[in-house]
């Protein structure tokens, strides 16, 4: 056995098997959505599908969105036009219909024609990646070829709980039940598991962001050395070619990296400083790389690469307020004088979009749970937020010292949530339509799994696991009852 092969074989026998487990969980939870979820029902997902095949089929990636509506071949249209699959209403399903389906699918071609959708502003990590599991399943209907690609999703979820452990066991060592607690919980958030089973770029963006969470602890907890700053800016370049909004994330990272340097003892500042520069240096010239590579190679323009961050026209539209009040109405009550926007209407984002959302809307963000189960979940959740607020309390001579970290927290989370509804704001002035939904906040589900680890900690070390089972157990019923949700919305 090489050298190499020895260390990465170590590497694997550290992770706790409490961690692997929670992995398996998690992937199994996310086949099960998977299989529940009829196809082109998770949002956006035909045009994500086509985007990937358009890559596996073609070797090449889209230049941007064209005049068409998607990246479709005629193998996707057929499938799309064939499924009784619809945003607005119930599907109808018949024996006869899915015969048919599948004889048009037998004639029709897998070959995209060389057009483009919003999907194909995405960075091309996600799709160059699932291009592997629909290659590998190239001998198979394109419906298998479709579970195949979810079950990547799935994988890609597993690896994020595994993340969120690590991120919990670092941030709270002990007792040793914490970290399952809030991997659990985070393996059976509704929200995350409807999306894991289902092929969208949002699955890579909550991998990349536990990733860069879980290296942000472990630099504050343990010091800034050359490798962790690789392996920073190695997770940044992969997230920022899986979605441009993990860019929302770096203010808070930047922040961790000079509290790391800051702390360094004098004789180990030196070795800080060339990790930060690695750190740094590495997503800086590689996205630099791709951006060129993506015009000249790929003819992507610039707005196209950037998602349309860099767009002349809807930069012309905007100004620095509407910005400031947009972002202010998303999370709280408008102020005198604010200017107001016709796509959030009378909606309180916080509440209407991300808080129900959170607790379950499905399909094309289309329909969820009643009105009692969100009052109900809201006095749970402020129940879990007070009891991790009296264990933070306890230990608050403790937590003197970890300011700069809470800071930091506190930066990658404020930061991702204001890029978001930039985001928001610059989209509903182009289309005067909402844009807020929960799944764009999900690479933020490292900092829910600690908050159900802390709460479940304030019950003492007498009764802390006991909480930890019971929040987890909820968790599962959650997860439960969300899959029936959708199964009676589909196939009642």
């Amino acid at each position: 056995m090489s050298e190499r092969a020895a260390r990465l074989r170590s590497a694997v026998a550290r992770v706790p098997t409490a961690c692997l487990a929670c992995a398996a969980i998690a992937f199994a939870n996310g086949a099960m959505w998977a299989v529940v979820t009829p196809p082109f029902q998770i949002p956006d997902e035909i045009d994500h599908i086509g985007y990937a095949q358009f890559v596996a089929e073609r070797g090449d990636l889209p230049e941007g969105p064209g005049p068409g509506r998607g990246v479709y071949s005629q193998e996707l249209a057929a499938a799309a036009g064939g499924v009784p699959w619809t945003i607005e209403g119930r599907p109808i399903w018949h024996p006869r219909i899915g015969r048919e389906v599948r004889r048009s699918l037998d004639d029709a071609s897998p070959r995209p024609d060389a057009t483009g959708s919003t999907a194909a502003m995405n960075p091309p990590l996600y799709y160059a990646l699932e291009a592997v599991p629909y290659r590998l399943a190239g001998w198979a209907n394109l419906f298998d070829r479709i579970f195949v690609m979810r079950l990547f999703s799935a994988l890609l979820a597993a690896l994020t709980v595994a993340l969120t452990f690590l991120f919990v066991r670092e941030v709270l060592p002990r007792p040793l039940w914490a970290a399952p607690v809030g991997a659990l919980a985070v393996a059976f958030q509704p929200m995350f598991g409807f999306m894991s089973g289902g092929v969208n770029n949002d699955n890579l963006l909550y991998t990349c962001g536990a990733a860069l969470i879980y290296l942000v602890a472990r630099i504050l907890h343990r010091g800034l050395t050359v490798r962790l700053g690789l392996a920073l800016g190695l997770v940044t370049v992969a997230g920022m070619l899986a979605k441009t909004s993990f860019i929302g994330l770096l203010p808070g990272a930047a922040v961790a990296v000079l509290v790391a340097i800051w702390r360094a003892a004098p004789a180990e500042r030196h070795r800080a400083l060339v990790a930060a520069a690695a750190a740094g240096a590495l997503p800086v010239a590689l996205f630099a790389g791709w951006l060129a590579i993506s015009e000249v190679v790929f003819n992507r323009g610039t707005e196209t690469t950037t998602a349309g961050y860099t767009s002349e026209t809807v930069t012309s539209r905007t100004s620095l307020r509407g910005h400031v009040s947009y972002v202010w109405q998303a999370f709280l009550p408008a102020l005198p004088g604010m200017q107001r926007f016709s796509a959030l209407g009378e909606a309180y984002p916080l509440w209407d979009s991300f808080f129900q959302g959170f607790i379950g809307r499905f399909g094309w963000w289309r329909f969820g749970f009643p009105s009692w189960v969100h009052w109900l979940a809201l006095y749970l959740y402020l129940g879990v937020v007070v009891l991790a607020g009296a264990a933070l309390f306890r230990a608050r001579q403790a937590l003197r010292g970890r300011w700069p970290e809470l800071l930091a927290y506190l930066l990658i989370a404020g930061g991702y949530l204001v890029l978001v509804e930039v985001a928001a704001y610059r989209y509903q002035v182009l289309s005067g339509l909402p844009f807020e939904q929960t799944r764009y906040l999900l690479p933020l589900l490292p900092f829910y799994g600690l908050l159900i680890a802390v709460a479940a900690r304030a019950a003492g070390r007498r009764w802390g696991a006991a909480l930890g089972t019971f929040l987890v157990t909820l968790a599962m019923g959650h997860s439960l009852f969300a899959m029936l949700l959708v199964m009676s919305n589909y196939y009642a």
